[in-house]
């Protein structure tokens, strides 16, 4: 191996260390998802010293929806204040605090409450996470680095579905608490986002750390240079304001939102954040991680070995994710998206007509490996695209300068619909039935898909600032007129768009 082979790998070394602290932080949130589906069988058990009812159930389950918006209102001014690496740094204290809960509570409401930390320490972690890889990670493999998110995910999922088997609930807790620990340490040891620290003005330790995570190089330096020359052009309209009293700074930053909401490269985003995010939950990742074990014994059958299965899809569930990582470097982002909505799709509406065609005894033969291979498809297709697409978007789509503002709005989307479709399900399945059920939630997938399918641009290979300009509306041959005569430009000769010249 060459000297350069060996320090490009030091740099591959450092993103995934980085890329790692978020994916443990993230796996104990997966285990926060997984855990319902271990907590609920066990409080129904006749010893079980909390007794629950159907609708505690429900909102001991989906109550993270909620806490998940209260963790985005409060991250959204510190990633931006704080910073990315302390901002992370709190993000662990909810969760931990909640696993601890759980090993004393004694009633419902202990649990709604341990419950409800972790959804904040979700919520918080929601836009951050991707924020942190997407700003820190090279252009070229930040797909599938971004793609650890939804990975993690399912190793979380994996790992307390599993432990489920062998330990109490309580004993599950305590695991897990390691777990977000483990995430802790990881991150101590982080260094601050290069793109946050210019924000701020303190370009020399930027630089310092981006090549030190990136590695210096034309290609490196180049989206250095543009990101630092796009920051002080911002910093220029900002420093004018500094001086000025409290009630002028408030007067201007509502007019600043007045203006700013009118911006392409601002909405944008956000309307296409806000698109993938309900799709991603009503295509039911967390549902079916969450009521795993009941909607086994819907479709399957109550005779069917529900934890074996459970753990079964877990796995399948794991290697797509892993399959994912490879496909994020070779297939373009909508190509992922839209291929694996539609078999979400249409598995949803295979298994709403089997369910139906079951209840009413219309089916010539009855097997279990014709819905067991039905949940099966429907669990690749929410891996292998839908789960990991929306995650690798968000760190990349919003221009820097919105990038906390912009990530803590859409965001709201995925906390306020994850606790509406894990919410609605138990209720819409015992008053409409379950067939009804996976057609409306599908029906919003495919009109989710259709408006993305207009506005969403492709981002696979593209830099940040490439990405930012195009929101924008500044395409590549705006940003070369701009560019000074005298300039590096690969040796070729460039016509003036002007006869006079100063």
């Amino acid at each position: 191996m060459s000297k350069q082979d060996k320090r490009s790998y030091i740099y591959i070394l450092r993103q995934c260390f980085l890329t790692a602290s978020v994916s443990f932080n993230i796996t104990a949130h997966g285990s926060v998802i997984g855990f319902s589906a271990i907590l609920m069988p066990s409080l129904r058990r006749p010893d079980s010293h909390i007794q629950v009812t159907t609708s505690q159930e429900s909102w001991i389950a989906s109550v993270i929806g909620f806490a998940l918006i209260t963790g985005n209102f409060i991250i959204t001014p510190l990633m931006d204040t704080l910073g990315r690496k302390k901002s992370h740094i709190l993000s662990v204290i909810p969760i931990l605090t909640g696993w601890f809960l759980l090993l004393v509570v004694n009633s419902v409401g202990g649990l709604i409450a341990a419950r409800f930390l972790q959804g904040i320490s979700m919520g918080m972690l929601g836009p951050l996470g991707s924020i942190i890889i997407g700003e820190m990670t090279d252009p070229k493999s930040r797909g599938a680095y971004l793609t650890s998110v939804s990975l993690s995910l399912t190793i979380g999922v994996l790992s307390t579905h599993g432990l489920g088997g062998f330990f109490s609930w309580q004993q599950n807790a305590l695991i897990c608490s390691f777990i977000s620990f483990t995430a802790l340490l990881l991150i101590i040891y982080n260094p601050e986002s290069p793109s946050w620290l210019i924000s701020k003005g303190r370009f020399k330790e930027g630089e310092e750390i981006f090549f030190w995570l990136r590695g210096r190089g034309p290609e490196q330096e180049s989206e250095f240079e543009n990101m630092v020359a796009a920051q002080k052009m911002q910093r220029k309209s900002s420093v004018i304001d500094q001086d000025r009293p409290l009630s002028v700074k408030v007067k201007r930053f509502f007019a600043y939102l007045g203006s700013t909401s009118k911006k392409p490269e601002f909405y944008k985003p956000i309307i296409i954040m806000f698109l993938l995010y309900i799709m991603f939950q009503f295509a039911g990742i967390n549902v079916i991680s969450s009521y795993t074990m009941d909607i086994i014994h819907k479709v399957v059958g109550p005779d069917a070995n529900a934890k074996f299965l459970m753990v079964m899809l877990d796995i399948e569930r794991l290697v797509c994710n892993i399959a994912a990582v490879f496909l994020m470097k070779t297939l373009r982002r909508r190509t992922l998206l839209f291929s694996s909505g539609a078999v979400c799709v249409i598995s949803y509406i295979g298994k709403a007509f089997y369910v139906y065609a079951k209840e009413n005894n219309m089916l010539p033969f009855e097997s279990q490996w014709v819905p067991i291979a039905l949940i099966a498809l429907y669990m690749g297709s929410l891996t292998l695209g839908i789960s990991s697409i929306p995650f690798a978007i968000s760190g990349e789509i919003f221009p820097l300068e919105y990038r906390g503002l912009g990530g803590g709005i859409s965001v709201l989307a995925l906390s306020f619909n994850f606790f509406l479709a894990v919410k609605c399900f138990p209720v819409l399945t015992i008053s409409i039935g379950l067939p009804i059920t996976y057609l409306i939630y599908a029906c919003v997938v495919v009109f989710c898909l259709t408006c993305i399918f207009f506005i969403m641009p492709e981002t696979k290979g593209r830099t940040l600032q490439e990405i930012e300009d195009d929101l924008r509306g500044i395409s590549p041959a705006d940003i070369k007129s701009a560019e000074p005569l005298n300039g590096q430009n690969n040796g070729e000769l460039r016509r003036c768009s002007s006869h006079i010249l100063y």
